[in-house]
């Protein structure tokens, strides 16, 4: 069918509605007008209706999803540094921009940028967002701030002292940011430097996050080691990305403080599924903590910790447009269906404080997915592209520009596949 201007009501109606929160429910219908959802309900309530329709039957329409940990500047590349470096800017700003526009295409209409390279990434968020180019809603955080020759040294703002990092946070809103990353622990891949070890003092992430608290900004912290992530919490952070490490003492923390977790684990299945096509440092560190992570997750999950979609695509093997990996892998390690496709969308809303995403309800933004079947009983059909019958971006149906990056085939490292 020919998509509809974005100012004609679109009715969606013939199978199940998921709003974002509760279980899937037949018999309603949704109706987008300029952009919004002008109304949604029992199919009666449409009665009479004329206009253009969506067919949902055999499906279920869902929120967009939304990946709250993505660097859009990486490309999935076994080098990730290499590459970076040789990047001129112009073919960098490009390369964002196809990056965002496969995440799209994939399903996912909002992603939080959680470190990039001299701000680019913040062009590209304004560009689609003044409708220059379509794209999905990005939240950026500009560079990371860690310390000297810590975690993400190659591409972060290097800071020593309590100062130092508060003039960090300043830069990145100078520039745009909105959200801040600090790198609270080591991390795998950068050479020299152990996950576990904390890097940051107390003192250090708590001028950080009290100085972006007073911009207006939340503060997400790279935390894999206990005693990195213990900080990063006491100084108030909003969220802990990764978690390999999360005892039981800090999971009640977390709980205490209402902090979430961003498991990201499609970036530690991809390194998993391809240990022999990384560098030998990463090798060894994924060796060494892929159990670690995971079983963190677990028990994180079986505490009921608060859990908010998140990826790091754009490290090694875990691309732009393969994304639906993680809800695949969150419910490997004991999430239901129900509660990975919230984690996905409502959950993931609140921690970016975007009201107006991630749930279908009346006056919220017409971001949606169109899946087959079921996917509260059957994750792989939200998590795999191949079952997406269509994306809508602010009503408007979405059609990927040639070329865009191809999204390739997965499936959970050990897993049979979709």
């Amino acid at each position: 069918m020919t998509s509809p201007a974005a100012t004609d009501p679109v009715l969606f109606a013939g199978g199940l509605l998921f709003d974002g929160e509760a279980a899937p429910v037949p018999g309603h219908g949704l109706l987008v007008r300029d952009g919004r959802i002008a109304d949604l309900g029992p199919l009666a309530r449409f009665d009479g209706f004329a206009g253009p329709r969506v067919d949902t039957a055999g499906g279920t329409l869902l929120p967009g999803l939304i990946d709250a940990h993505v660097h859009l500047s990486l490309e999935a590349s076994w080098d990730p540094l290499g590459t970076l470096r040789v990047r001129p800017p112009g073919d960098l700003t490009l390369r964002i921009l196809e990056n965002a526009q496969a995440t799209l295409a994939a399903g996912f209409t909002t992603v939080r940028d959680l470190g990039g390279a001299e701000w680019f990434e913040m062009s590209v968020r304004d560009a689609i967002k003044a409708g220059r180019h379509p794209g999905p809603t990005i939240r950026c955080a500009g560079k990371v701030i860690t310390i000297t020759g810590g975690h993400g040294n190659w591409m972060g703002l290097e800071s020593d002292g309590p100062e130092a990092f508060r003039a960090a946070v300043r830069k990145n809103v100078k520039h745009g940011a909105d959200v801040i990353k600090v790198m609270a622990t080591g991390g795998v891949l950068t050479p020299g430097v152990d996950p576990l070890a904390a890097h940051p003092t107390l003192a250090e992430l708590a001028a950080a996050v009290e100085t972006a608290k007073d911009l207006g900004l939340k503060v997400a912290a790279h935390a894999q080691g206990a005693e990195g992530i213990r900080r990063a919490v006491l100084a108030g952070v909003d969220s802990i990305e990764h978690g390999f490490e999360l005892t039981d003492d800090l999971i009640a923390l977390m709980a205490q403080k209402g902090v979430w977790l961003c498991g990201t684990l499609a970036s530690m299945d991809r390194l998993v599924a391809n240990i022999d096509r990384v560098p030998a440092y990463i090798r060894a560190k994924v060796e060494r903590f892929s159990a670690m992570h995971y079983d963190s997750f677990r028990r994180y999950v079986k505490a009921g910790g608060k859990v908010a979609l998140g990826t790091d695509a754009g490290t090694p093997g875990n691309t732009h447009g393969g994304n639906g990996l993680e809800l695949a892998k969150m419910v490997e390690l004991g999430m239901t269906p129900l509660a990975a496709l919230a984690a996905g969308t409502s959950s993931a809303a609140d921690l970016l404080d975007l009201p107006d995403i991630g749930r279908l309800r009346v006056g919220a933004v017409a971001d949606l997915l169109l899946v087959a079947g079921d996917p509260s009983r059957d994750i792989a059909l939200a998590a795999n592209p191949a079952n997406h019958r269509g994306v809508w971006k602010g009503g408007v149906r979405f059609t990927p520009p040639s070329p865009v990056a191809p999204v390739p085939a997965f499936a959970p490292a050990g897993a049979a596949g979709f």
